[in-house]
């Protein structure tokens, strides 16, 4: 009967936890940066690897993990949800996301071209990048209504919404490490642009008459979007061109080991065609709805005047013409100790451009039970939330086989009615003698 019990109650947890698992999976099964090919725990004398690695991560200001789930899902967000995000929400919001999925192969050039700690990497990659960045009243006009705003203006002024999916061709080279020597890397990539979306209002004041008769809507609005006629994995919207870089030095202070780390990722650009939509616009539209006298209205044109797509092009008359993407670009500056054999640890900070990034500080402690096996803890500020609690382990199985996984936000997993943090990242590597 005890056995019976805990079955359902396994199986109940399951069900409510559903989309969360899912989302766990999906993250082990999604690529970490540059470094990951070139991590130090691989030994020197290996002669070639090959990998596949993944990541994803989502983090807000505002939302809960409880929230996304549901409107994520389609089900149903009921006040108390809802009321739960309202006492989150500030003046200014920020929503980000991220996915990756690659697989790498890197090769010692001194076995090819008898160039001694030189190797050579080439990755494919399928990347994705959500960010938008709000205001208080932006969430409570979509989830309450505009009826609160009777006589009011409600704020939404500068607006930001970006969607960007792309596939990336990365080459390039990096050196063996060394205890005494400086590291370095460097990768060129040529990208693919499959979709983009992007919205900026600096200006957004919708106001609603005290008897609802009426909505004025004053914006300073620019819109892009690639071509919507093709938008699949096949789809070649667009190209483009980046480069990363990678450096770290070795330092020794008097008492410890240190090393200080500096790498910069995806600085580039890509173009999308000329079947993409631009719009960028400076207008007052005045909406006063439309009036029906009797039943027989309903069957002549006067519904036909004011459908979707005349309402669109009065408010956004989209033109064709190509348009020119700035790759969220991440800089990335590390710190390490090593206290001793055993225990190391790292303070960090991050900056992702062209993303409603903030400044994420944080502090990364690995705890090494031995050679083949670590496991880390992370705490950062910062980024596209708040806080970030964050696990991971790296392990080495014998016979070049090694697993880097984890999550740098965990507590989406296990808070989800407060915390908005929620990710995972893996590396399965293969090292040849």
């Amino acid at each position: 009967m005890k056995q019976k019990r805990t079955e359902s109650e396994l199986i109940l947890f399951v069900k409510k936890n559903l989309f969360l698992i899912v989302l766990l999976f999906i993250s082990c099964q999604l690529p970490a940066q540059m470094a990951t090919i070139f991590t130090s725990e691989i030994p020197d004398t290996t002669s070639s690897r090959t990998g596949i690695t993944g990541d994803f991560n989502f983090n807000s200001t505002a939302l809960t993990t409880r929230f996304l789930s549901k409107f994520y899902t389609g089900g149903y967000i009921d006040a108390a949800n809802k009321n739960t995000v309202l006492a989150r929400t500030r003046n200014t919001n920020r929503i980000g996301a991220e996915a990756n999925f690659g697989v790498f192969v890197a090769v010692k050039l001194d076995s090819v071209l008898h160039k001694k700690n030189v190797n050579f990497f080439l990755s494919v990659r399928d990347r994705q990048y959500f960010n938008t960045r709000y205001s208080d009243d932006f969430f409570k006009l979509g989830f309450y209504g505009n009826s609160q705003y009777a006589g009011k203006t409600a704020v939404l002024n500068d607006f930001n919404l970006n969607y960007l999916h792309y596939q990336q061709l990365q080459i390039g080279f990096f050196s063996s490490p060394s205890d005494s020597v400086a590291r370095w890397g460097i990768g060129v990539s040529f990208l693919k642009g499959q979709q983009y979306a992007s919205i900026l209002a600096k200006k957004a004041e919708l106001f609603t008459s005290e008897d609802g008769q009426y909505i004025n809507f004053d914006t300073q609005l620019q819109v892009a979007q690639s071509d919507t006629a093709h938008k699949g994995f096949s789809a070649f919207n667009g190209y483009g061109a980046s480069v990363d870089l990678y450096f770290q030095a070795p330092l020794k202070p008097r008492f410890f080991h240190s090393k200080i780390t500096v790498s910069v990722a995806d600085m580039g650009v890509i173009r999308f065609n000329q079947q993409s939509l631009y719009l960028k616009q400076d207008s007052l539209f005045h909406y006063t709805g439309f009036r029906i006298h009797s039943i027989y209205d309903l069957q002549d044109s006067t519904l036909g005047h004011t459908n979707k797509d005349s309402v669109q092009n009065r408010i956004a008359p989209f033109k064709k013409q190509g348009v020119s993407v700035n790759l969220p670009a991440t800089l990335n500056v590390m710190f390490e100790t090593e206290f001793t054999k055993h225990f190391h640890l790292t303070e960090g900070v991050k900056y992702i451009y062209n993303a409603n990034y903030t400044m994420l500080v944080y502090v990364k402690a690995g705890f090494y039970i031995n050679k083949n096996v670590c496991i880390s803890t992370t705490f950062g500020y910062g980024g596209y939330g708040k806080y970030n609690y964050g696990l991971g382990i790296f392990a080495n199985f014998g016979k070049g086989f090694m697993l880097f996984a984890g999550s740098n936000n965990l507590e989406g997993y296990f808070a989800q009615n407060k915390a908005s943090g929620l990710g995972g990242y893996v590396s399965l590597i293969k090292a040849f003698k």
